[in-house]
């Protein structure tokens, strides 16, 4: 009899426990309110979120860019301890096709950036090697983190193979003939103007030679004086003509 009376106390307790649940709940099932409170976290996650990123990235802090450097230098920084991390990038499911872009973390905060792509991967292998035997070679003093990540829709560009350039072998240039100097036209000789020549005097002839006449037999004969007629010289001057010699008449 006991028993019975504290089933009876207790379904009773039951029954105005659910009562009150049923005014607190205003007579709706608990599954709604149970929904209700979960869509409400899911919002406080998010505005918690935008509100974070927000403020990440309006704080007024410049966004960090990785300046590019070469392999030499990326050296000197690993063998100065200057280098934090290194992280190396390659293609998702395939990363036998070896890294595609190499990035240095350095100590100051700031970052490097070896070349990217396929082309650059003999200069990517040889930086890997070079921060594997830094931290083998330096065990108690600062290790190099190298971490790896996969990355998905790799840029086309990045997984390109350097195409050799062709050599093309310019055909020979022609040699352009000689210029022909044109020589200058020969002129014409002229004829030497003649040199005017005196007029050669005329000779004068001579007159004729008097024929002697015959003297008579007994007489004396006169001696005749013939003058001497002397021949004109030759000259540019005018030759006055001789005079005919004068008979003498003979003595009476």
């Amino acid at each position: 009899m006991q028993d019975a009376g504290n089933r009876n106390e207790d379904a009773a307790s039951q029954d105005e426990r659910r009562g009150r649940l049923d005014r607190v709940l205003g007579g709706r099932p608990l599954s709604v309110f149970v929904i209700l409170l979960a869509g409400i976290g899911v919002l406080a996650v998010l505005l918690a979120i935008v509100y974070l990123t927000g403020r990440g990235s309006g704080g007024g802090e410049p966004t960090l860019t990785c300046l590019p450097v070469a392999l030499s230098e990326a050296q000197t920084d690993i063998s100065q301890s200057m280098v934090e991390r290194m992280n190396v990038v390659t293609e998702q499911n395939k990363p036998e096709k070896g890294p595609l872009a190499v990035t240095l973390h350095l100590n100051d905060g700031n970052c490097r950036e070896l070349p990217k792509g396929v082309p650059a991967q003999p200069d990517l292998y040889a930086i890997i090697g070079f921060v594997t035997v830094f931290n083998e070679s330096r065990a108690g003093e600062q290790r190099i983190r190298l971490d790896w990540e996969q990355q998905p829709n790799i840029p086309p560009a990045l997984l390109a193979t350097a195409t050799p350039t062709p050599t093309v072998t310019p055909p020979p240039t022609a040699t352009p003939p000689p210029t022909v100097t044109p020589l200058p036209p020969t002129a014409t000789p002229v004829p030497p103007t003649p040199t005017p020549v005196p007029p050669t005097p005329t000779a004068t002839p001579r007159p004729p030679t008097p024929t002697p006449m015959t003297k008579p037999a007994g007489a004396v004969s006169p001696t005749a004086t013939a003058a001497s007629i002397s021949a004109p010289v030759a000259d540019n001057r005018p030759t006055a003509a001789p005079r005919a010699p004068v008979p003498t008449k003979p003595a009476p």
